[in-house]
């Protein structure tokens, strides 16, 4: 992988379930990643949070052709199985360093009960009804 930000350093951590791509600053805090599960199948999946962003949830399409296997195609997709995934991460978090491993299970759960408004600002009633239901 080239780093071409000397500020900010990239790693890359893999096992049969999940790639993690992260992009840490030179204090090492995560500024960006992307999680991507149940990989290399037609199911694979990636949660993508970067700061100042926020989350995207995406699908993979993959090329019709074997030959083009490399280059998939990023969508957007609907609601992450939270259950299965932070399960997963959990029993795979054992060979992360351990900051980067709270950090990343964090975000997880994050996106599970997301914030959208600030403070003292109107809430809508669908939104309210969203964050008061049981996952």
């Amino acid at each position: 992988m080239q780093q071409r930000d000397p500020a900010a350093r990239r790693r890359w951590f893999q096992d049969p379930y999940f790639d993690l791509f992260v992009t840490q600053n030179f204090l090492g805090r995560p500024q960006w990643f992307q999680l991507c599960y149940r990989r290399d199948t037609p199911a694979e999946r990636v949660l993508e949070w970067k700061r100042g962003r926020g989350f995207q949830h995406m699908k993979v399409r993959q090329p019709r052709y074997a030959a083009d296997r490399g280059s998939g195609e990023l969508l957007p997709d609907g609601a992450l199985p939270y259950l299965d995934v932070i399960e997963a991460f959990q029993r795979s978090a054992a060979g992360l360093p351990l900051p980067l491993a709270g950090f990343v299970a964090g975000k997880i759960r994050q996106h599970r009960h997301p914030t959208y408004r600030r403070k003292g600002s109107f809430t809508p009633f669908w939104l309210e009804r969203l964050h008061t239901r049981r996952l």
